[in-house]
Formats: C-alpha cells, structure tokens, sequence
C-alpha cells in the first residue's frame, strides 16, 4: 500500500471535500498523512488518516477569511506561505519520502513540493476552475478587482522574486499560478456546470461532489417540527459569514407569516437570544445535519460557497444564493446561468438584500418548477461524475 501526503489550508469549504476520498484511500488500506492547522485535526482525525499540524506560526482560518475578498490579496498571502512553509514541507517529504502527494488547488507550498522533489501529484479543486469565469463577470467586476489589486501587485511581484530567488525558476512550474494543478487535477464538481475554458486540458477529471453521507459528526435535529404538508426552506450562510444577525432578523420578519416552514443554521458565534421572537414557522438552530436535511427540502437560500451549492444540487434543490463576497457570485451566477435558480445582491457591496425581496425571489423559485427540474439535471450529472469513488479510483491509478 501506498503512503500519501496531503497538504490543504485552513478553511473548511476546502478541506470537506478531501475528507471522504481521504477516508476511502485509508479504508483501501493507504496510509495518509494529512497536515493543516491545529484547528482542523478532529475533523481530519475522523478519516483515519495520521494529522500533523504546520508550524505555530502558519495562516489560521481566521486569517484566511480576513483577506479572501481580495484575489491579489489572498495570493500574495500564499505567496507569503509559501516562502514561510517551503522549508518545513521539503523536510517532510525527504524524511517521509511518499509515493504520492495531494495539496489544495490553492495550498501553493504543496504544489510546489512536489515539482521540486519530482514526486507524482494529485491537486484537489473545491471549487470552479477559475479561468471559467471570465465569462460571468461584469465590468464592475473588473474595476472593483483592479481597484483591489494595484496596491499588492507590488508585493506580488516582491514575493514571487524571492521564491525564484530561493528555489529557482522552477518554483513556479506552470504559466497559471492559480489553480495549482498536478499530475491528476480533481474537480469536484461536473462539466456540466463548470463554464467552458480553454485552460482545461486532459490533466483535469471532473469528479462531481465529493460527499459521503452519513460521515460528518452527527447533529440533533427535531425531525418531528417538519409539517409534511407543507414546503420547507432552509437558510445558511455557510462557517465563514454566518454572523450576521440583522440579516437574519430581518429574514425572520419576511417569512413569519409565510405558508412554508423555514429552517435557519445560524452558527455558534450567533446569539439565538438577539434573534427573539422567533416566528412559529422557523426554526433557529446553530448548526443542523445538512446533507440529511437537503434531502427533504424544497428550496435552499445559501450563500453561494461552492460546498453549499454542490451539496444542494447534489439532492436536487433549487438555489437562491445570497453571496458574501465575488467567488460566491460567481458561483451564484453560474447557478442562475444553469436555470437552477437565481441569485441576489451580485455586485459590492455584497450581502446587503431586502429581506422582502428575498421573499420574493423564493415565492418565484418555489412557483415555477423549471428551477426544480434544471437542478435535478445537475444533480444527474454530479451522481454520474463518480464523486469520491471516482476521485480514489483516479488516485490509486496513479499508484500502479
């Protein structure tokens, strides 16, 4: 059997994909070894794979979430990363000296790695291949990112020179530095709903979701509330950007005297007490079992991660996607695109929608069934991708 390392950052949407191909290549008897923040070892404990935390000092969640609204930001922050992981990561591969390496489209250390020790790689891709999207924006999109990235390029072009520096030009092994691709590229999403591109070569294996039901820590849930005759929405706005209690006050008075039951997973940073009084048709709870509950709704408002949305396309439920920040409408604008729903408050500032045109929009959603109907095709169309068997099947032929 084999030994795998796999690196990935500190951010959830990006590590709950990885966790049941990780739980299957352990359960085929491969030994993995799985490095991250501390934070995330009881979560990547639960795959059976050996965890190993990164230096004290490496990116937590929290500083990830800081400076993800902004794309040059975020990558001069991996850039910084890199430079500050290199060292470490190069030493445990020579001493572990494995057969394989996995990394995170953006976990540019491991990519990195791996070219320069030349041993065979799989990049794991949560999201849309971002060279897709070019087609969904806007040309307030491209000011707003130009306005963003002028004052890092700087510092850009500072860090990339000291890792070439450093390694040499054989760092940077592809013209594209985001996504980090490998030998194997997975995505997990379909073809169906990735926007065509050029940049996607035979490298690149659309997997469709990687979800393994049953595999997330068990959550109570009072399934007994649920009226069946009547329909039920449910509302999250995901680990990253689900503070926001006027949000959900306002969200709470639109809907109290509203025909369906609506089910909000507010998270456990959020004061249920601030929420008072709750309407008798919702349900307030910090966290709730999502894939289980996805499977009885009728219509999802989310704010667009691409997790989120997989996972309700992967039951068939029709979206309306409330994004937090640009990668969330893009995602929320291929959603609409695909007909499998629609998409709200697209534009800076994100986040900021009427509560009484929100209800609108799902009174829109709920009445016409084309929306139900385009989600079940993407929901086909990720099924028969393969999800994390398809992914394993791919990596162990690697291994061969």
């Amino acid at each position: 059997m084999a030994k795998i390392i796999f690196f990935n950052i500190p951010a959830y949407g990006h590590v709950n994909p990885s966790l049941p191909v990780v739980t299957e290549l352990v359960r085929q008897g491969h030994q993995v070894i799985y490095y991250n923040a501390p934070s995330f070892e009881p979560v990547i404990k639960t795959t059976g794979a050996e965890f190993r935390a990164y230096p004290d000092s490496a990116a937590t969640e929290a500083e990830f979430t800081r400076r993800i609204n902004n794309l040059v930001s975020v990558t001069v922050f991996l850039l910084e990363e890199s430079i500050y992981l290199l060292p470490f990561v190069l030493s445990e591969l020579d001493r572990e000296q494995p057969d394989l390496v996995m990394f995170d489209a953006i976990a540019l250390w491991g990519m990195q790695a791996a070219h320069l020790r030349k041993i065979p790689s799989v990049a794991s891709i949560g999201l849309l291949v971002q060279e897709g999207v070019a087609g969904l924006l806007t040309w307030r999109d491209y000011v707003a990112i130009i306005r963003l990235a002028l004052p890092n390029m700087p510092a850009l072009l500072r860090r990339r020179r000291q890792l070439v520096s450093t390694y040499g030009p054989e760092i940077f092994p592809h013209k594209v530095l985001m996504p980090c691709t490998g030998d194997l590229t997975l995505v997990y999403t379909s073809r169906m709903f990735q926007p065509d591109t050029p940049f996607i070569d035979d490298r690149f294996h659309f997997v469709g979701p990687s979800i393994l039901p049953g595999s997330r820590p068990q959550t109570d849930f009072p399934w007994d509330w649920l009226d069946p005759n009547r329909p039920h929405l449910y509302l999250s706005l995901g680990t990253l950007y689900n503070t926001n209690t006027a949000f959900y006050r306002a969200v709470l008075t639109a809907f109290a005297d509203h025909p369906a039951q609506l089910i909000m997973a507010v998270g456990r940073q959020t004061d249920l007490r601030r929420l008072e009084p709750i309407p008798d048709n919702c349900l307030v709870q910090p966290a709730v079992p999502q894939l289980s509950l996805l499977s009885k709704v009728d219509l999802f408002i989310t704010h667009g991660g691409m997790n989120s949305i997989s996972e309700g396309l992967y039951y068939g439920v029709p979206l309306v996607v409330v994004p937090q920040q640009i990668e969330q409408a893009l995602n929320g604008r291929q959603v609409a695109r695909q007909g499998a729903g629609l998409v709200l408050a697209d534009k800076p500032p994100y986040g900021r929608i009427d509560a009484g045109v929100l209800r609108r929009t799902v009174d829109q959603v709920l009445a016409d069934p084309t929306y139900r109907h385009q989600a079940e095709q993407l929901s086909a169309s990720f099924i028969a991708a393969g999800g994390y068997q398809k992914a394993v099947e791919l990596i162990t032929a690697r291994l061969t």
